[in-house]
């Protein structure tokens, strides 16, 4: 009756893919030329005589016989008065085809903190021995570990959290942060110079966004708010590691330095505007060379830093950067994305940088250049929140490294 009753007063609005009910609740798949704000209210105002309330639960774009459709899967539920008088709605869980109990295995807040704690110790381990040129069976250095997994991890939790008080701000149902365990790699495998390993110890981490972005708003504040979070815990470690780095000779107690010669092929760490200005300013005549940052947990865990805060305010897709591009200028956006990925692939083939190449395929299949349409594509932004775009575009122009790793020959 209730499928009936939705189809009778949407079908002249819009095209029903699908229609099926559970619980009282109906999910309906629609497909219309033009999903936006004054549509979904049409259709909320159709429904709302019958005691029905709708909610947009996923949203997104597809391309049919060279045309573009949004396709949306509305949630139709029953609203009643209690005695309080008290609207009361359907709870939303209940359109999972599983019991919540059988969901809390993966979805209670203990699975961050336990991939929380992981990810601290594997941090933690790379920085106390392979950083340093340290086997698993050697003695580790501790005191190297604990500043090294505080720091980064301290720069990676803020950035998710921005992420998410800015959803949790904006309404939007959203995850706590899920860390990323890295891999113990043993110093010789996948090394610097010297056998010292380059791998941080994590993949990063991520939030998930189960609510759908309604406005520009929501975007730029969701999208801009992680990698400026990120960015300012950034700069306190940077800063505060180039003011204390030691002379330049610290770092030859963990290789033979002897044994670099001229000619000889080393693996070289990226450099950006920030890190160099901070270098030249903070550090002077202490700055190390770039292959030996490694060596320094403070310096290292702020160059980790600024490469994840780079590569996620790349104006591609559903990066960070595509929010803040895609919040500013609408869907001008794809010809900041064309224009990246050109110049990703130009980097590639001219600086011979193999993780470039793993980029341009992480675009094409899973990042995508575009950013998908968002319900109100015409409330424009404040002022306010341009500025913190503008901040965003500021931060990767600063941060950006053209060859985070390569390798490196020496010339004296």
């Amino acid at each position: 009756m209730q499928e009936q009753l939705i189809s009778e007063h949407l079908r002249d609005l819009v095209q029903i893919e699908r229609i099926s009910t559970r619980d009282n609740i109906t999910m309906v798949t629609v497909r219309t030329p033009c999903l936006n704000r004054n549509l979904l209210t049409l259709i909320k105002s159709r429904l709302l005589p019958y005691n029905l309330q709708s909610d947009i639960m996923s949203f997104s774009t597809v391309a049919l016989n060279g045309q573009t459709e949004d396709v949306a899967d509305i949630m139709v539920y029953s609203v009643h008065h209690e005695d309080s008088d008290k609207l009361s709605l359907v709870p939303a869980m209940y359109l999972s085809d599983k019991p919540d109990k059988e969901k809390r295995w993966y979805s209670g807040p203990w699975m961050n903190l336990m991939l929380f704690i992981i990810t601290s110790i594997i941090v933690f381990i790379t920085g106390s021995a392979t950083i340093v040129n340290r086997s698993l069976t050697d003695e580790w250095i501790w005191t190297i570990g604990f500043q090294f997994s505080i720091a980064l991890m301290a720069i990676l939790t803020a950035h998710e959290f921005g992420h998410y008080f800015a959803a949790r701000y904006h309404g939007l149902k959203v995850t706590l942060p899920y860390f990323l365990p890295g891999i113990l790699i043993p110093p010789g495998i996948m090394a610097g110079f010297g056998g010292t390993t380059v791998m941080p110890g994590t993949f990063g981490a991520f939030i998930r966004i189960q609510s759908p972005i309604q406005n520009r708003k929501q975007l730029l504040d969701v999208g801009a708010s992680g990698p400026i979070a990120g960015f300012i815990v950034c700069l306190i470690v940077l800063i505060y590691g180039f003011i204390t780095i030691p002379e330049k000779e610290w770092a030859y107690q963990f290789y033979d330095v002897s044994k670099l010669q001229e000619g000889d092929s080393v693996l070289q760490f990226g450099d950006s505007i920030l890190f160099s200005l901070f270098g030249s300013w903070l550090a002077g005549d202490r700055m190390p060379a770039m292959y030996d940052i490694v060596h320094y947990p403070l310096i290292f865990a702020g160059w980790f830093g600024i490469l994840v805060t780079a590569l996620n305010l790349l104006p591609l897709g559903q990066l960070d950067g595509g929010h803040v591009w895609y919040a500013l200028f609408g869907k001008k956006q794809k010809y900041a994305g064309y224009a990246t990925f050109g110049v990703i692939v130009i980097m590639a083939l001219w600086l011979d940088i193999t993780s470039w190449f793993l980029w341009a395929i992480l675009i094409l299949v899973l990042i995508r250049i575009k950013h998908p349409p968002i319900l109100d594509e015409d409330t424009p932004l404040d002022t306010r929140r341009k500025l913190i775009g503008m901040v965003a575009i500021i931060i990767f122009i600063l941060t950006f490294m053209p060859a985070p790793i390569y390798e490196k020959v020496l010339t004296y």
